[in-house]
Formats: C-alpha cells, structure tokens, sequence
C-alpha cells in the first residue's frame, strides 16, 4: 500500500509499497525534480530535500541532481588509477635505457612477453592502488614459472611500481617488496667445450657457418653481432714484416623483434642496432690460424659487396641468417641407435660432439676462457668481449686466478717453514 506524501514547506516525501522512500520537489524552472535514488529510511529523503534547498536559492548555478550525479562518476572515474596494464603499456613505450635511449625492440618484447604471460593474468584489469603486498606476495608464490622467469617477472613488476611510486607520484609505497624475489643468479657450472670437441662441431655445421662458430670461440663475438658482420667488417693483410694477420670490425647486432615493419604473414622483423654500451664497439684480431678459412668464406659464402652479409641467408643473399635456421634441430634417434631424422645446424652439432649441455653463447665461455689461461689481463677480456664492466670479464680469469691461488698457496707454505726453521733455532 502506498502511502500519502505529506505536506511540507519544500518538496514532498512519499512512502512506496516496497517500505522505502521516494523524495521530489519543483525546480526553479517549474519542473518536477524527483531524487535519482530512493531512500530506506525517511530521515535520509528529508536531509536530501535539505541539501536541495539549499541548491534551489542559487537558481543561477542549480542542476538536476541526476546530471550532477553523472558528472561527479565522471570525476570519480577520471581520478581513478589506471590499471596495470594500462600503465605498464605506457610505461614501456616511456622507458629510457641509461643512456636516455629508447629501449631496444627486443628489450620491450622481453617486457612485454614477461607481464603478459606471467603478469596480466592476474594483475592486468586490477587498478595500480588495488594491487596490495599481500596480493603480490601470494601471485610470486603461487606463479608457476622457472626460477629466471620468475625473477624477471616479480621484477619487471617492481619496477614498473617504483615508476608509478617516485616519478608519477601515483602511489604512497610499492607493494611489490618480497625480500630477495628479483634475486637469481646467472651462472651456470659450464666445462668450456674442449679444442677436440670443438673441431666436432665445427666440422659437424653445413660448410658456408662453420667459420661462424669459430668466431663465435676463438673472437667471442655474439650471435647477433656475427649474423650482422659485413664483409667490409673483415680486414686482412700483412704487417712491415710479412706477417698476415686478420681483424673484425663489431658496430652492430641483429635481433628479431615485434615491431610495425615486419612482413606480411611474420610476427617480427630483423632490428638492426648498435650494441649496448659503447664497450660492445670494438675490433677484434683474428688468430692467425683461422685466417686461411677466413679468406676461403669471404671468396665462396659472403654475399657479394663491401655492404655484403658474412653469413646471409641461403634463399636470399640480402637477408640476414636466421637464429632457426643457425640453431637448426637434433637428429631424432631410433631405439637401435640410428637416425631416423636428420638434423642440422648447431644443435645437431653439438650433439655429435656430445655437449648438449652448450648454448651457442657459451662458446664465448671457451674463448674468454682459454685467453685467460694464456694470461689476458682484464682489459684484455674486457675490450675481446665488448663488455662494461669487470665483474662480466672476471669470470672468464680463473684459470689464471687458480694459478695466482697456487702461487699464494706455494708463498705461504714458505713463510710456514721460515717460522718452522725459526723455531727450531731458538
């Protein structure tokens, strides 16, 4: 039963069947203003009246409260935060490297693989000032991933969460704080490969890349620097005294990454840059040995002119080789121990030189290693590897670090029998 509205002075309040209350009142302009909401209890519909009133004696500045009503969700709504990936979208495209570079196109899709595999599932939608300590403490905890991955991603989102913390001054604090979860370590227990084991796999690579894996050993050059070597890159000659002697020239690298340019039908496009740090500029000399295999690629594999890719694409000399086709696949063995499937490229090579254990990479490993054993000092390592700093070179001294262990530990048994010999005399 519906209840009759009583007399007041301004506006009326009505009582519905439902046992809520349902306000109105005459706009200044005669029309009938009804509240956009109905009331549970009857003292709320009168303090609403109250307000309105009040909003009524400014007829100049009076608006129908249902179109306040939408102006202030619209307020709310701009004042709410962006979601994560709202944020971090913009946040790749704003990110500088230390040099105040953009980041490279292989960097962001590293970023951007990283959030969306293991990040946006679970905080993509949630708004920047809803993600709480506890919700990321329980996303690392139960995210399945291995132990890199899940470094980079708790990482990446740390982060992204410092931007929004310190530069964009959107949050308080970051909730991202779990104690050692961007922590892992990059070094594996890797034996470099041996010079026999080497020769395995170099004699194992279709003929036009097997100089590719002996710069990839002998001048530690990258994967991605050697596939964008030129042919003017390489120099050779002879000195005052006769003798050869070789160089490579490393300004540049090619990666694969999603950008704007690639082709129809592909995902990714080669991304020709300049390393790093300026430390990656630098020219290497080449071993001796390896300069007669150099001169016989640079007549039958290279594609032809000075601008000429070292080690193009077998279908189409202007492309760059491709890391599918250098890592190629593992032959596929039947129970009685014979192919069943043919392999190729590098993985099949490493397979008959029994180290299925090395990346490409860590034929770096074995060349900084073995240069080391021959005593290269640390800005020697650090200029034959293109790196930065010293803690990246120093790994590739313990040989001769081991040595100069051997040597103190030589220095102190003297000094032991010294004292031995002194205390016998007294």
């Amino acid at each position: 039963m519906v209840r009759r509205a009583r007399k007041r002075s301004f506006g009326s309040i009505r009582g519905l069947a439902s046992g809520r209350y349902q306000a109105r009142y005459t706009g200044p302009t005669g029309e009938t203003v009804s509240a956009p909401m109905t009331f549970t209890a009857r003292i709320d519909a009168e303090a609403w009246l109250a307000a309105e009133r009040q909003r009524v004696e400014h007829p100049e500045t009076w608006r129908p409260p249902k179109i306040r009503l939408e102006d202030e969700l619209r307020a709310a709504e701009a004042r709410r935060l962006p979601t994560l990936e709202a944020y971090a979208d913009r946040w790749i495209e704003a990110r500088r490297n230390s040099q105040g570079q953009p980041l490279r196109p292989l960097t962001r899709d590293k970023y951007r693989s990283s959030l969306r595999v293991h990040v946006y599932p679970r905080f993509g939608d949630v708004p920047l000032d809803q993600i709480t300590r506890a919700d990321v403490r329980e996303w690392y905890d139960d995210l399945d991933a291995g132990p890199a991955a899940k470094a980079h991603a708790y990482t990446t989102l740390r982060t992204i969460l410092n931007t929004a913390v310190i530069e964009d001054e959107l949050l308080a604090k970051n909730p991202a704080q779990l104690r050692g979860a961007g922590v892992r370590s990059s070094r594996r227990n890797l034996k470099p490969a041996t010079l026999d084991e080497l020769a395995l796999m170099v004699e194992a690579m279709p003929e036009r890349l097997r100089l590719l894996l002996l710069l990839a050993t002998w001048c530690a050059l990258r994967s991605g620097e050697l596939r964008e070597l030129r042919r003017s890159d390489v120099v050779l000659g002879r000195d005052d005294d006769g003798e050869a002697f070789g160089w490579v020239k490393v300004g540049r690298g090619v990666v694969r990454a999603r950008t704007g340019e690639a082709e129809r039908g592909r995902r990714t496009a080669a991304v020709v840059g300049a390393p790093k740090t300026d430390a990656g500029i630098r020219t290497v000399s080449i071993p001796a040995f390896m300069l007669p295999a150099v001169r016989q690629h640079l007549l039958e594999h290279t594609a032809p002119g000075d601008d000429g890719l070292l080690f193009p694409s077998a279908r189409d000399p202007e492309l760059h080789l491709s890391e599918a086709t250098l890592n190629g696949r593992t032959a596929v063995l039947g129970r009685d121990g014979k192919i069943e499937r043919a392999g190729f490229g590098w993985r099949e090579a490493r397979r008959r030189a029994g180290r299925p254990d090395l990346d490409l990479h860590d034929l770096r490993h074995t060349g900084a290693s073995m240069a080391g054993e021959e005593g290269a000092s640390l800005a020697e390592l650090m200029h034959r590897l293109g790196h930065s700093t010293p803690s990246m070179a120093m790994r590739y001294q313990h040989s001769r670090l081991e040595r100069d262990r051997d040597l103190g530990r030589r220095l102190s048994a003297r000094a032991e029998r010294a004292a031995t010999a002194a205390r016998d005399r007294t």
